[in-house]
């Protein structure tokens, strides 16, 4: 991937940071310029229009994903082979991915500022959900679809084992969805790191017994 220079690496922070918070309707080229602190004509020079400019945007977020997703990847391919038949050893397997994947969107300072576009994206699709989809949900979605398959004995493509996987995913991403929440429930700004480890102990125990695996209670 070529080095952006520094307009392009603002204006694309700036349509992270108003598209997340806004929506693509709602902003304008002129925000998105003024908010980045450069001339209007600079997005056309960078970018050629708005629309290229929040694709630029997706395209960011998904090589910012991606060496976490890597990670999450090499546990869930080395699985198999590291836990075979054994109800402990997956899951072992399991909570070492639960951990990855919930440090991955809840303590990782470099990923909060693009959660909000993520999730304004897939809970409001726009014209470029594909693009988002296919970078980021879909691949971890089909990673713990073929770790339920196996572990509940059913075929990876059933509904089954799609609809079980959404329900691990859940329990996941309740906890970035309805941070504004907890956070005002607990009294707090941000999930201090106690809060982040009772969590994942809260997180593991409820998927590993929604699997049938052994876990602490």
């Amino acid at each position: 991937m070529a080095e952006r220079d520094g307009t392009q690496q603002v204006l694309l922070d700036s349509a992270i940071r108003l598209f997340g918070q806004q929506g693509y309707e709602a902003v304008s080229t002129r925000m998105l310029a003024e908010h980045a602190g450069v001339n209007l004509a600079a997005i056309k020079y960078h970018f050629g229009s708005k629309d290229e400019l929040y694709t630029g945007a997706i395209d960011a977020i998904v090589a910012l994903m991606q060496p976490r997703l890597d990670m999450m990847a090499g546990i869930a391919n080395q699985a198999k082979s590291v836990a075979g038949d054994d109800p402990q050893r997956q899951a072992l397997v399991m909570t070492q991915l639960i951990h990855t994947i919930l440090t991955t969107f809840l303590d990782t300072p470099a990923l909060q500022k693009v959660i909000p576009f993520i999730l304004r994206e897939l809970f409001a699709p726009g014209p470029h959900f594909e693009r988002m989809y296919t970078g980021i949900p879909k691949r971890l979605h089909e990673m713990l679809t073929d770790l339920v398959a196996w572990i509940l004995g059913i075929e990876p493509d059933s509904v089954q084992a799609k609809v079980r996987a959404h329900a691990v995913v859940g329990q996941m991403i309740v906890f970035q969805i309805g941070r504004p929440i907890l956070l005002h429930r607990l009294a707090a700004e941000t999930y201090s790191a106690t809060v982040i480890d009772e969590i994942r102990a809260q997180v593991t125990t409820s998927v590993l017994s929604s699997l049938g695996l052994p876990h602490e209670s």
